[in-house]
């Protein structure tokens, strides 16, 4: 069994509640997890988690490099994700002070995780 504790101002916060409950619950928590750790971060497993600014601030690296290298880090890390069908999309995006990227993440055509960088 594994625990995950949202902090206060997370919207899906409950006080009451310590486990998450329900593979998608897990699932989405994992990924955000994922997400924002840097590789080399995590004791004992140098290679989770993904370096963003080396992927986004770098030339060589366009949306379907990137989309290919956060679908394998969540087939890789995520267990719970061969359940379900997650699709991986980016775009980036110019804006007039600089460049932005959108990372958008679909569990099974129902829930979304967005990022932007």
């Amino acid at each position: 069994m594994e625990f995950y504790i949202k902090k206060q101002g997370d919207p899906n916060f409950d006080r009451g509640q310590m486990e998450v409950d329900g593979d998608i619950a897990e699932i989405l928590v994992q990924i955000e997890t994922l997400l924002f750790t840097s590789k080399g971060s995590v004791l004992g497993d140098p290679d989770f988690g993904l370096n963003f600014n080396d992927y986004v601030y770098s030339f060589r690296y366009n949306d379907k490099m990137l989309s290919n290298i956060v679908s394998e880090a969540i087939t890789r890390f995520v267990p719970l994700s061969k359940k379900y069908n997650i699709d991986v999309t980016v775009d980036f995006t110019k804006e007039i002070d600089r460049h932005l990227v959108f990372i958008s993440i679909v569990i099974d055509a129902k829930y979304q995780i967005g990022l932007y960088i």
